[in-house]
């Protein structure tokens, strides 16, 4: 059950507690579905890089990337140390 993260157990102890709301509010996939819609992206109001495929290691799709690095500060010392992706 915790191969999948804190998701699953969080439902079970919160059932009948959780509503759907509109997938806008919270993009999903943005970590494994290469496939993304972009236009989406740029209406969702939170993004989620689920998935493997962070925007920071060398798998991560290139079309999704830039909705992560625009919010990195690449004048921080610890980031500059860290060698990420731009």
């Amino acid at each position: 059950m915790w191969k999948l993260g804190t998701l699953p157990p969080a439902l079970i102890a919160f059932k009948g507690h959780v509503h759907p709301i509109d997938p806008s509010w919270h993009m999903l996939g943005l970590g494994y579905q290469n496939n993304t819609n972009v236009e989406n992206v740029k209406k969702a109001a939170v993004i989620h890089y689920n998935g493997q495929s962070k925007p920071w290691l060398e798998i991560g799709f290139e079309h999704l990337r830039p909705f992560w690095t625009k919010y990195v500060n690449n004048t921080n010392d610890f980031i500059r140390n860290c060698h990420i992706l731009e």
